[in-house]
């Protein structure tokens, strides 16, 4: 499905793009903050969490491990 298609589904938008990865990095900043020097284990649900995890460890500075669950 292209852009055009899902614009003209939605009424409108609720966040945009940049707002979501304005947030994703604040996250990751605290998330960083507050594990300081300690790793960390993501879990991620596999119903729909797999795009915005991928995105927050993207930008998480501090090692972690990740896995997922059904």
């Amino acid at each position: 499905m292209d852009s055009t298609a899902v614009k003209a589904d939605l009424a409108h938008v609720l966040y945009t793009k940049e707002e979501i990865q304005a947030r994703v990095a604040e996250l990751a900043a605290q998330i960083d903050k507050d594990y300081e020097g300690r790793d960390i284990l993501v879990v991620g649900v596999l119903k729909g969490a797999v795009m915005i995890m991928a995105d927050l460890v993207r930008a998480l500075k501090s090692h972690l491990t990740m896995d997922w669950m059904a």
